[in-house]
């Protein structure tokens, strides 16, 4: 992500990047401040550990750059907070933003392959262009999430699959 940003701070300067979370690896996070001073970023910041609700609200867009990943809470936070994301395609990324087989919303951010610097500082600088286009994705983003990840939702789909599996096993 960072030799992505460095990329897209050459393309255009005005560009910021906020890194949120605290350190849980005290020698990776020295790799990134070395990377980040010998690239001479000034337009990056390392928050540390911030309320992301609160947090979330001065930010445009997000950004996942997982190798590996499940379903990422934090991919469905910026769609709850109309945002849209950039990420690798990982886990259920993909159809977290452009939706699973039935769901017509739309497109909520861009998805490009891990490790792909150059795809992810493009998408990064498609997000930056269009102001009216994030906004878009942003909506479709939320909606996405009202219509299908609300608690009550995940609960029922849980019951549901934990019914057919005891049916399907006799374990009724």
């Amino acid at each position: 992500m960072i030799y992505a940003f460095f990329e897209l701070a050459s393309r255009m300067p005005n560009v910021r990047l906020h890194i949120m979370g605290g350190v849980d690896d005290e020698d990776y996070a020295k790799e990134c401040y070395a990377l980040v001073e010998q690239l001479q970023l000034k337009n990056l910041i390392f928050t540390g550990r911030v309320d992301v609700v609160q947090y979330m609200q001065k930010l445009d867009f997000t950004i996942l750059t997982s190798i590996s990943e499940g379903q990422p809470l934090s991919v469905l936070e910026s769609m709850a907070a109309r945002r849209p994301c950039v990420t690798t395609e990982v886990g259920c990324c993909r159809e977290l933003l452009e939706g699973a087989p039935g769901d017509e919303l739309g497109v909520a951010g861009y998805c490009v392959p891990p490790m792909y610097r150059q795809g992810l500082a493009d998408a990064m600088e498609k997000m930056c262009a269009s102001r009216a286009r994030r906004e878009e994705m942003g909506r479709i983003g939320q909606r996405r999430v009202d219509a299908y990840f609300h608690h009550e939702q995940m609960l029922a789909n849980y019951r549901k699959m934990y019914d057919e599996t005891a049916k399907e096993y006799h374990l009724e």
